[in-house]
């Protein structure tokens, strides 16, 4: 049996799969000739190399009558003949070359299975990095509480695409996917050169912050603002696939104030902004006009002293005074441009 261990590394009678007591409880019961239990060897690849004298030695080994079984001196004589014929040395020799062989198998099988792990662990980090900011994902990942928190100075934007409902209505669920996904990748690619961060998308909807959940002093509104000129621009040379002839144009709105952020949900978490601020933002987007990009003055003022103040290279000019929903009238202003020339 130790042989037959050795040789074929599987367990006697391995091919009936019952457990070691049922084993023993057959092999007790089987007294006569023709019923006796015997392993079995594996298929010909199996004992492919090994001597068919070796292989007799082992069902003599197995023999009912102890007196018609091998003496060990034989079967180790006949072990060593025949390893040391096929030029792979003794038991000892075979057996360190097999855990060699093994060894190395199971190397590279523990190779492939950490990169497989690796590159499944990478996934997961681009997707939990989508969903939350890097900082918040990082936290999570190690089991740190992800405490609400409020920042006192924060810029929220928030996008649209004129006419999007009736381009919806027009255009197959595929080609909406489609420009959506070529939309808000250009839209991606202008967030990553700036400190900023891309909240949720909703339908058409693009919901920007800067400041959270990293704060960067007064640099919010400038982000913002430099984000907002980026993305009209962008919309502007947009071609929609099937559309062509069609003209894009964005409606933007943002405001500067305090916000709440904090992560909500457990089964898919998302990191979500609370307070005026937001709905502030809301509704400078809503009451803006297609490819203007309208920046509120009223309430703490601070999105214009900031703008006005610290970075006068952006063009503001007043609107007026609006209805906004929730705050009577307000005075706004249009973002126009910004002016290379004067950086100070």
């Amino acid at each position: 049996m130790v042989l037959y261990q050795i040789l074929f590394r599987v367990q006697p009678f391995y091919e009936r799969g019952k457990s070691i007591a049922k084993l023993m409880e057959m092999i007790s019961m089987s007294n006569d000739d023709d019923q006796l239990i015997r392993p079995s060897f594996p298929s010909s690849q199996g004992t492919e190399g090994f001597d068919l004298q070796l292989l007799s030695c082992i069902e003599a080994c197995w023999l009912e009558l102890p007196e018609m079984r091998p003496h060990i001196k034989k079967v180790r004589t006949m072990v060593n003949a025949n390893l040391r014929s096929t030029g792979k040395g003794s038991l000892v020799d075979q057996m360190m070359k097999m855990m060699e062989e093994y060894t190395t198998n199971l190397e590279g099988m523990v190779r492939d299975r950490t990169a497989l792990l690796e590159e499944a662990q990478k996934q997961a980090d681009r997707l939990l990095n989508s969903m939350l900011p890097k900082s918040v994902a990082e936290d999570l990942k190690v089991g740190k509480p992800v405490i609400p928190q409020l920042y006192s100075a924060a810029t929220v934007l928030f996008s649209d695409i004129r006419g999007f409902t009736k381009i919806s209505s027009t255009s197959t669920p595929l080609q909406i996917v489609t420009f959506l996904n070529d939309l808000f990748s250009g839209f991606d690619a202008i967030i990553a050169k700036h400190d900023a961060y891309k909240v949720e998308t909703i339908g058409d909807a693009y919901m920007i912050v800067s400041g959270v959940p990293n704060e960067n002093g007064n640099n919010h509104v400038q982000h913002i603002a430099d984000i907002a000129l980026k993305m009209r621009s962008f919309v502007s040379n947009f071609k929609l696939a099937h559309r062509p002839e069609e003209l894009m144009m964005v409606r933007i709105g943002f405001h500067s104030g305090s916000v709440a952020a904090g992560v909500v949900g457990l089964a898919a978490p998302r990191y979500c902004l609370f307070g005026d601020t937001v709905n502030m933002a809301s509704r400078m987007e809503s009451t803006g006009v297609a490819n203007k990009i309208q920046e509120p003055f009223q309430i703490s003022e601070q999105s214009y002293n900031l703008l006005h103040c610290f970075f006068q290279q952006f063009i503001v000019v007043e609107r007026g005074k609006i209805e906004v929903k929730g705050k009577g009238e307000c005075t706004t202003f249009y973002l126009e441009g910004k002016n290379a020339s004067n950086t100070s």
